[in-house]
This record gives structure tokens, sequence and C-alpha cells, in this order.
């Protein structure tokens, strides 16, 4: 673990991709099978099969007892590096034996936690560990329990240096990851010449296809023959079922099937195995029979709920709509063309995204006109013949789709970042005007450059009225251009209002507070998107 602890040092001080694959695959190559794949798993943020139920009240009270340190300094530190991994590293300095920390000797820690039932066993194990081992293998010990390094080091990355490491090319490591689910048997697998005994396996989540976001067509061959679906504004998610057995995954690779039982009830009657792409969706049938999607802001009131009552099912009627299979009874389907998946996949009883060819390039702007008037986000374009690119952005898919809307929005609040953006204000909630007062819709963190960052971290500083832990409430100053997908209802805002996925454009220094939007804005963009 020490060694690991010091390569991640390296990737994490670097923003080469090049770099932190040319540190990481040497160290995997001089590794024997036991800790290749070890050290594959902690990277992953995977250090046991199941949950380590160790959180970060857990942590910091193991701290406190093996530190000495007092909880609020603990607190105070954990805020400024905003990293309990960091924190730890940073204060059992000189505080530990500074064993030297084996990958076999991690692994049998992890496993202790794992199997303690009682939380004052696993606080014992915490405490012992971080009174024994050097400060910088704490430092990943615990960054590794917490599921992300925060050091810049995504899964592909990983698969990139291990496919550097055993001398193989990338595309076979990540075929074979998608197929499996498990990086560090991939690992063992490619070092022992066997990838291609590697079978598909159900019920882990595979790479989604992504589309290539355009808000105009370029000229495209339409010899080449192109099939144009409507864009949903749902959630992507992909289906597992076996036998009447089904789990959903998010396209954040996260399983959320307890959120919708009756997909579940659907879905289960699709005899064999099988893996469809699709989007999950709140679906409304009029009186008169027409079949629509409901806005997201009603889809939203189904997320991430552990238990899902009767009432709110009638409320919130929810459809899986498919459009496309990668895997079927046995035989993955990835590199099989479109239109033979498309054929299995209308086979299936289930609801199927309706498709049809596209004829001229002049008929997209009607088609995406006639999407948005079906409530929906745009238009996908799929080329003839094309695969399924799992993980990828290729230009076989293109995604039609335009912000909703832009406001002009003053800043009223900045957060610390976390990993490479600990040490800057770099999320801020935003707000639009009403009368004198600002109400706050929103919140962003990507669009600017890590320079415009840096000088609004300077200029926010200066201008703190107050702070709360991660948070500082600032004066009205700073106005940005933000982009939206849309409006939702929020009872978390005084303005009763929030936008969808916002992203900045950019910094307007040439507007004033006085000069922004107001809330009689987005509650006419709210009204429109509920017609």
């Amino acid at each position: 673990m020490d060694a690991l602890a010091q390569v991640c040092e390296q990737v994490a001080a670097t923003n080469s991709r090049l770099r932190k694959v040319r540190a990481l695959s040497g160290y995997l190559a001089g590794l024997d099978d036991a800790d290749l794949a070890r050290a594959v798993r902690f990277l992953c943020g995977a250090p046991v099969d199941g949950p380590l139920s160790v959180g970060g009240a857990a942590l910091r009270e193991a701290l406190v007892e093996a530190s000495g340190w007092p909880l609020e300094l603990v607190r105070l530190c954990s805020r400024e590096v905003g990293d309990t991994g960091e924190t730890v590293g940073h204060l059992m300095t000189r505080r530990s034996q500074q064993q030297p920390l084996s990958l076999a000797a991690t692994e049998q820690i992890f496993l202790r936690l794992a199997m303690a039932k009682r939380v004052a066993l696993k606080h014992s194990i915490l405490v012992d560990t971080f009174l024994r081992y050097r400060p910088l293998a704490l430092r990943y010990f615990v960054k590794a329990i917490s599921g992300n390094l925060r050091i810049g080091l995504q899964e592909k990355l990983v698969e990139e240096s291990l496919a550097a490491a055993v001398g193989l090319p990338l595309e076979a490591i990540r075929k074979a990851n998608n197929k499996l689910g498990r990086l560090w048997d991939v690992a063992l697998a490619a070092r022992r010449g066997t990838l291609d005994q590697i079978e598909a396996a159900l019920f882990h989540p595979m790479e989604f296809m992504l589309a290539k976001p355009l808000e105009s067509v370029p000229p495209l061959d339409l010899a080449q023959g192109w099939w144009v679906e409507d864009k949903y504004d749902g959630i992507r998610a992909q289906a597992h079922i076996r036998d009447g057995q089904v789990r959903i995954f998010s396209r954040g690779m996260e399983e959320v099937t307890a959120a919708f039982p009756e997909l579940l009830e659907a879905l289960a009657v699709i005899p064999g195995s099988a893996v469809i792409d699709g989007e999950v969706l709140a679906w409304r049938v009029t009186e008169t029979g027409e079949e629509k999607a409901l806005p997201f802001t009603l889809l939203q009131q189904r997320l991430a709920r552990k238990k899902v009552s009767a009432e709110l099912r009638a409320k919130v009627p929810l459809i899986f709509m498919g459009y496309d299979l990668t895997y079927r009874d046995g035989q993955l389907l990835v590199d099989t063309p479109l239109e033979q998946r498309r054929q299995l996949l209308e086979a299936l009883p289930l609801r199927v995204s309706p498709q049809q060819p596209l004829i001229t390039i002049e008929a997209v702007e009607a088609m995406f006109t006639a999407a948005r008037a079906r409530g929906n986000e745009g238009l996908l374009l799929k080329r003839a013949g094309s695969l399924y690119e799992a993980g990828r952005r290729s230009e076989a898919w293109l995604k039609v789709k335009r912000p909703y809307g832009t406001l002009d929005v003053v800043v009223t609040a900045a957060e610390q970042g976390h990993g490479r953006r600990a040490t800057v204000l770099s999320d801020y909630t935003f707000a639009v005007r009403d009368g004198d007062r600002f109400l706050n819709v929103g919140k962003a963190y990507s669009g600017l450059t890590d320079d415009e960052i840096r000088e609004l971290t300077r200029i926010f500083r200066t201008i703190t009225r107050e702070r709360f832990s991660r948070v500082s409430l600032v004066e009205p100053q700073v106005v940005l251009e933000v982009a939206f997908d849309g409006v939702q209802a929020s009872p978390r805002h005084k303005s009763g209002f929030a936008l969808r996925f916002p992203r900045i454009l950019r910094w307007r220094q040439d507007k004033t507070p006085a000069e922004i939007d107001t809330i009689d804005v987005v509650k006419a963009m709210y009204e429109r998107s509920l017609a």
C-alpha cells in the first residue's frame, strides 16, 4: 500500500494523462498476480465485494481517538482540505508507528471491516490501523473506503494503464471490463492471456453508448442511411433481465431498481435474458387516448426513494421506453449492426421508441420542433449499420438538443470544491432578481476555466458576508450567464423553482446585478413547460 500511495501521489501531481498512465502502468507491471488484482481493485474504489458500511462520522471518531486531536480541529481540517483521506494523512503525521503496509495486509483490514457487525468493532479496527501505519498509506486507505480517490483517476484511465502494463490493446481491456464489470478480474485474465474466455455477465452496469451533442445538424451523407428518434426527457437506464429477475441501473452506473417497482413488473414478463438500453419516463394517457411523456419535474418525485407508495405510483406513473438491445440470451450484441439489434428489440413484449428514416437534412428542423411539441428534449440521429460503441461518444449517434433557455444570474454563495479544487471556491449558488431582493434558483460548478475560478475565488473571499463550514455567503455582485435544460418546482429554494442541469456559459463582467433576469421570467418558463 505504501508503494501504491506513492504512485497515487504522482498521479495527483500532474494533469497530463500520459504521465498518469506512465506512472501507474510502470507500477502495475511490477506486481505479482495477487497484488495486481488488489491494486486495481483499490484504484477502482472497490476494496471488497459489497459495502464496508464505514461512514465519515466513524472515520472522524477513530481519527480523534488515534491522533489525540480534538473533534473540532478534525472537523476544521476536513473542511479546509475537503477530503477525509487527506485529513487522516495530515493529522496522523508523527502520531503513528510508521509501520509499512502491504496490499495483502490492507485487503485483510478491509475484509475485517466488512465482516464486523458491531460499530465498536469497526471503530477498534480503524483506530488500530491509524496508529500502526504510515500517514501516506493511511491517506489512500481512507480514500479507497470512500470509493473515490479524488486524484483525477477515473476507471477508464486505470484501464489504459493496465493495457500498457500487460502489453495488450486498450480496446481488448475495455471490452472485457464492459462484459464482466470487475476490472481486477480482467487484469488477471489479461496477465494470463485468457481475456477471450471472459463471457458477458448480467446484473452489473455496462457502459452506455453516448451521442455526440449538437445544436444544429451538420451536412450528413444520407446515402449511409440515418434513423431518427425522439430524445426523451427522462432518466437514461439499463434494464438487466433473466428469467423474471430484473435490476435497473442508471447512466451513473448506480442501481436504481427499488425506485421503480412497476417497471420490475412490466419487465419481468420478458422471457430469457436481456440487457435493454432505454429511458425511464413519467407517462400519461389522456382522455382522448393520446400518450405523452410528463415533465421531468414530475418524474423527479420518484427518484431517490427506497419505498414508493401506491399513491405516488398513481400520481406519477412510469414506463420503460426501450431503444436498444445490447445482450440477448447469452449473446452480447454490441458488435451487431443497429438494424439487427432493433429487430430483436421489437420482438420483445416492451414499449419501443418510435423510429423513422431521415429523408432530407431540411426535415430535421421540423422533426425537432415536433419532438419539442411532444414534450421531449430533441432528436437522436443514429447511423444505419452502426455498432453499439459502449462508453464512447462517437459520430454514429448524434444528439440534437438545444438549451431550454439561458438566464443572467447573480452568485449568492460560493462553496469550496473537492479534490483538485479543494483550495478554491468552485461551486456557485445563484439567484434571479425579485424587486430589490434575490431568490436562489440553482447551483453550478462547470463551464469556467481554472484561471477564472482562481480569480473569482479571490473576489468572493473579499466580499464574503458569512461563512458556514465550506460555504461562503457572498455579496451579490458577480453576474454569470447560465444555460439549463428546464425549470422545475423546488421547495428547497425560496423562489420555489430550480433550474435543471445548469451550466455556466460565461462570467458577465459587463453586467451588474440590477440587470439580471427576474423571477417572473423563471415562472413563465415553468408554466410553459407544463403546457
